[in-house]
């Protein structure tokens, strides 16, 4: 069977990337990474600005996905090989020929729709009249898989012929809108990407919180067929608690560092007035971002803005010149006395009208008061989202298959084969704890030009009261 091929052999040698070291290639997997829709990866960075802060982050999802593609061969050849795997297999949560070739290169391409700074343009996507400018990155995975190049197959006939698995089926699982039982195995707690990009972005940042036992975490999974997503047994709980914890450590040092994300608000801010203002054409700044690589795309928006006196170009050398706007205010958004999410700050996510609205006010209160020239974006907002962090619901989902004999009795009394992890009692890191890693993870901040900290800190009492919507005590 070809699943076998793909799973337990190599006939086209081998590529070498860290931390896993080499990875063996088959001549099916070596017709994608050749290909050009998938080389545009080697393009575009992990972790995009970050190497403003650890001048190491530097991979790319080229890598990244080849890193993601190995662990789910591992995952699959556990799943295949190891007994205990195979007999709690169903007919409906089966890893057969068809279902591997199809995780395999969902796992591959499951960031073929990158493109430069993708992540921080979809946290706020900029709007011309009302409508996104980009789509997200899932979403434009079908646009490179059936991308037409000179003189090459489209990635789609590949994986026809190659792969002999439908375009079709691959796309939903990236997108998660199969509707099949295994969407969870690409995007859940338990999923290769994180596995890998936790370790690899703390390698190349070089930094000790990614530290992960991977082999053994992998070697405790076994399929929960009823929750459709994978389990683990008990050897697997110490591993993920590593896991765990390791993604809230990278949270806190790298990806939600204050320059990464005040590059980031600055970045999104201009290209919401880019938008807004007409200075290019939505499919200018798609053709722009899509087409483009990390290392050019700012340069050559720099030379298609019209105005070069424009204050956004102003922001815009800002960003290239890595003149980094400050932190003046920092509120926790979460209520001291229910740890629940203040609306107040997290508002400024979902509407970037108000958002904008809000820092064009601030702004205006900073010229009257101190008689400046401010023209509205050297004031930003940087909101935290609602989405979870630490996948909070599928936690709560996750099972133990128990092999201890005290688990089994425990597991035999509640009439299932499996524990809920969060039953078992055996980590600290249950579901609600989960939830104290994303209050103290979040953050609202309001960021500022340097030469405007001291200003804004004075006027803080004013600014608080405009940021939490009480205008009458601002005015």
């Amino acid at each position: 069977m070809i699943a076998e091929h793909l799973l337990f052999q190599s006939d086209g040698g081998f590529i070498r990337i860290p931390i896993w070291g080499h990875i063996p290639l088959s001549g099916a997997l070596k017709k994608i990474l050749s290909h050009p829709s998938f080389l545009r990866l080697k393009g575009i960075r992990q972790l995009s600005f970050s190497q403003q802060v650890y001048p190491g982050a530097t991979h790319t999802r080229f890598e990244h996905s080849i890193g993601v593609y190995h662990l789910m061969k591992l995952i699959l050849q556990r799943m295949l090989t190891s007994p205990l795997a195979l007999s709690l297999q169903d007919e409906h949560f089966r890893f057969d020929d068809h279902n591997c070739r199809v995780l395999l290169s969902a796992s591959l391409l499951h960031d073929i729709g990158h493109f430069p700074h993708a992540h921080i343009i979809e946290e706020q996507i900029p709007l011309y009249a009302g409508k996104a400018v980009f789509s997200h990155h899932e979403e434009l995975c079908r646009h490179f898989i059936y991308e037409q190049n000179p003189g090459v197959p489209t990635i789609a006939e590949i994986l026809q012929v190659e792969w002999k698995v439908s375009p079709e089926a691959v796309i939903a699982l990236i997108t998660g809108s199969s509707g099949t039982c295994f969407s969870k195995l690409i995007s859940g707690t338990l999923d290769p990407d994180k596995m890998d990009y936790l370790m690899r972005d703390a390698h190349h940042c070089n930094i000790p919180y990614g530290s992960i036992d991977i082999e053994r975490l992998i070697e405790s999974f076994v399929p929960d067929p009823q929750r459709a997503r994978f389990a683990i047994t008990e050897k697997g709980i110490a591993p993920l608690e590593s896991l765990l914890f390791a993604k809230y450590m990278m949270m806190r040092n790298v990806y939600w560092h204050h320059t990464s994300r005040a590059l980031s608000a600055m970045l999104r801010r201009l290209l919401q007035d880019i938008a807004s203002e007409g200075m290019l054409s939505p499919d200018a700044l798609r053709d722009l971002f899509y087409g483009n690589a990390d290392d050019r795309v700012l340069h050559e928006l720099k030379q298609l803005l019209p105005e070069k006196e424009h204050p956004l170009s102003a922001l815009l050398d800002d960003i290239l010149m890595r003149r980094v706007y400050k932190r003046a205010i920092t509120v926790q958004p979460y209520l001291p006395e229910t740890a629940r999410e203040d609306e107040r700050w997290f508002v400024y996510n979902s509407d970037s009208g108000m958002r904008r609205a809000r820092e064009l006010e601030i702004c205006q209160f900073l010229n009257k008061r101190y008689h400046l020239s401010l023209h509205g974006h050297e004031v930003l907002i940087d909101p935290p989202s609602k989405k979870d962090i630490f996948d909070y619901a599928d936690l709560r989902e996750l099972r133990v298959y128990p092999t201890r004999s005290e688990h089994i009795h425990y597991a035999l009394q509640c009439e299932s084969e499996y524990i809920r992890f969060d039953d078992l009692h055996e980590s600290v890191f249950q579901s609600d704890f989960i939830l104290a890693f994303e209050r103290y993870t979040k953050k609202f901040r309001l960021l500022c030009r340097p030469d405007l900290v001291e200003r804004i800190v004075e006027s803080r009492e004013a600014i608080m009261c405009l940021l939490a919507n009480d205008i009458d005590l601002f005015r």
